[in-house]
């Protein structure tokens, strides 16, 4: 609804319920020459233009977070664009003929997991006595016990490099490798901020999603990891600016729109 969260519209829809039950009333005993659900119909309405109040301007605060984080991606892939791929800044230990392409940090390593078991039914049963110390038991049943269904659960947050041959995901507690060779899937959502990964040697899917947005997107950091493997420097360069003009386009079509407000 209007861009907003599923939480947000519910409560729009709650605060608007609200004001127009008390407007309701308030016209009704109007009617009858009963104005003392007056105030209830004020304030009712001032909750209701604060929330519509709140929503505009965080809109337009997420607007122009999004608007800033897409100048900074653009600034790095102009960098890269220049031939800077590899940083001095860190400690990577390469392979051979492997090039650090880039690097995203503040990633969240998402993989499907069960939740675990959820128990059902069961029932004792009613213990009759039958005759001296003899008793018996009628009308039980076991429950039963089923698996969750496995869910993209957060794993861990960390550091992301992508090079010509592999996607390496660092955090504090768990460290994953996708080798470019054994892809099976990749897949990039919305402006690459979330990238689904699975290869031949994992039973499942992995996923890195953005956690910083001023750096390049898992989905972008991928595209041009792809791109050097296929076809060396050159190649990664027409991806990096292709990606730029892009990102550029947008920019643009988004500072023409605020320009005609």
């Amino acid at each position: 609804m209007f861009g907003l969260s599923k939480r947000q519209a519910n409560w729009l829809i709650v605060f608007l319920a609200f004001f127009i039950a008390a407007l309701w009333t308030w016209l009704e005993g109007r009617a009858r020459g009963d104005n003392s659900a007056y105030m209830l119909m004020v304030f009712t309405f001032a909750f209701l233009a604060s929330y519509v109040t709140f929503l505009i301007l965080r809109s337009r605060d997420k607007n122009k977070e999004a608007l800033d984080s897409l100048h900074k991606q653009e600034a790095v892939l102009a960098r890269m664009a220049q031939g800077a791929f590899e940083e001095d800044d860190y400690v990577f230990a390469t392979r051979k003929d492997e090039v650090v392409v880039v690097r995203v940090g503040q990633t969240m390593l998402r993989e499907f997991r069960s939740s675990g078991s959820t128990s059902s039914g069961g029932f004792g049963g009613v213990s009759l006595p039958v005759f001296g110390n003899v008793r018996a038991n009628v009308g039980g049943y076991s429950g039963k016990s089923r698996r969750n269904p496995e869910e993209s659960t957060p794993i861990d947050v960390g550091v992301s490099t992508f090079t010509n041959q592999r996607i390496v995901f660092a955090g504090d507690n768990v460290v994953r490798e996708f080798d470019l060779d054994k892809l099976v899937n990749l897949e990039a959502g919305d402006n690459g901020i979330t990238l689904t990964i699975a290869v031949s040697n994992r039973d499942k899917a992995s996923v890195l999603a953005s956690v910083n947005f001023d750096d390049l997107t898992p989905g972008i950091a991928a595209s041009i990891a792809v791109a050097y493997q296929e076809g060396g420097q050159a190649l990664a360069l027409e991806k990096i600016e292709e990606t730029r003009k892009q990102i550029a386009d947008a920019i643009a079509l988004e500072q023409a729109k605020k320009a005609r407000k």
